[in-house]
C-alpha cells in the first residue's frame, strides 16, 4: 500500500536526520493519537506530505526500540503531526473499505470504530465523500473502460486530500498526476497477483490481456509515456507545492520516480525486480517491492 516515495539514494547525514524528523514524528503521533499498533502502518507518502508543509524546528534525539535502540530523531513539539496521523488512518480505512467492496468482508464493528476515530479530525462531509469515491471506483472497475477512465475516482480522492492539506492552493494537475502515478504503478506491480487471485487490474481490463507479455509494443509504450508525462508534471509541481524542504522533497521525488520507472520498464519487458540488488534496508520478504536502498 503505497510506500513509493522513499530514500532511493544515499543521503547526507543532514538529509537523513531531517527525513527521520518527519518519519519518526509520524510514528510517534500514530502512537499518541491512535495507539501502539498503528505505528506499524506508517505510510511514507504521508511522511512526504508532512515535509511539504512543515519546517524542521527543534529536534529531539532518542533511542528507538523498534530498530535495536539505534539513534533516531523526532520533533520536540510533535503536535503538528496530528492531522497526518489521521490522514494515515484514513488511507488504512480506505484499504479496508476496498476489501469490503471486493467481497472480502471486514467486520462492521472495526469499520465503524475507525470511522468514529476519523471524525475526530475530519468532518462528516469529507468522510462521506471519501466513501462515495471508493464506491464509485468499484463501480467504474466493473466496466470495460480505457486506462485513463479507471483512474478518475482515485484522482477525485487525491483532489479531496489536497484541498484538505493544502488550503493555500496547489497546481490543478498535481492531484491528477499523483493519483495516476500511484494507480499505474500499483497496476503494474500487482498485475500477476491480481490475475492469480482474479482481482480487478486496470491494465488487464483496459488492454484485454492476462499476461504482461501479451501487451503490444504500442501498449507498453503508452504505459511508459503516461508514466513519464505524469512524472514530469509531478516534479514541476512539487517545488511549487512545497513550502519547506524544497531541495529534499525534490530529491526524494526524483530518485523515487527514476527507481519505479526502471522497475516498471523491467517488468513490462518480462523481468522481475531484484530486491536483493537494491534493498539494503531490511531482510527480504516475499511480496515486497517498494523498498528504499538506504537503511534509515
Amino acid at each position: 500500500m503505497y510506500g513509493y516515495i522513499s530514500i532511493y539514494f544515499t543521503p547526507t547525514e543532514e538529509e537523513r536526520k531531517n527525513y527521520l524528523y518527519y518519519y519518526c514524528g509520524l510514528c510517534h503521533s500514530l502512537k499518541e493519537n491512535l495507539g501502539e499498533f498503528y505505528r506499524l502502518t506508517t505510510v511514507k507518502e504521508v511522511v512526504f506530505f508532512s515535509m511539504l508543509n512543515n519546517p524542521v524546528e527543534n529536534i529531539n534525539e532518542f533511542r528507538c526500540p523498534y530498530v535495536g535502540l539505534k539513534k533516531r530523531f523526532k520533533p520536540e513539539n510533535n503536535s503538528f503531526m496530528t492531522p497526518y496521523a489521521y490522514l494515515n488512518l484514513l488511507i488504512i480505512y480506505g484499504k479496508l473499505l476496498d476489501y469490503n467492496l471486493e467481497g472480502k468482508p471486514v467486520p462492521k464493528k472495526i469499520l465503524k470504530k475507525l470511522e468514529m476515530k476519523l471524525l475526530e479530525q475530519f468532518d462528516p462531509i469529507t468522510i462521506n465523500e471519501y466513501k462515495h469515491l471508493l464506491k464509485m471506483q468499484q463501480r467504474v472497475e466493473e466496466q470495460n473502460l480505457d486506462l485513463d477512465d479507471y483512474a478518475k475516482p482515485s484522482q477525485g480522492i487525491m483532489e479531496m486530500l489536497f484541498d484538505e492539506f493544502f488550503p493555500q492552493g496547489y497546481p490543478a494537475t498535481m492531484p491528477v498526476v499523483t493519483a495516476y502515478l500511484l494507480y499505474l504503478v500499483d497496476s503494474v506491480y500487482d498485475f500477476n497477483k491480481d490475475i492469480k487471485k482474479r482481482n480487478f487490474n486496470s491494465i488487464a481490463n483496459s488492454f484485454g490481456v492476462k499476461k504482461l507479455d501479451e501487451l503490444t509494443q504500442d501498449q507498453k509504450e503508452r504505459i511508459l509515456f503516461t508514466y513519464d508525462l505524469c512524472s514530469k508534471e509531478f516534479l514541476e509541481n512539487v517545488e511549487e507545492v512545497a513550502n519547506f524542504n524544497k531541495h529534499l522533497v525534490k530529491k526524494l521525488a526524483t530518485f523515487s520516480l527514476i527507481y519505479h520507472r526502471n522497475s516498471v520498464t523491467k517488468i513490462l519487458d518480462g523481468g522481475e525486480i531484484d530486491e536483493r540488488a537494491t534493498n539494503h534496508s531490511r531482510a527480504n520478504k516475499k511480496g515486497r517491492v517498494q523498498k528504499p536502498i538506504f537503511k534509515i
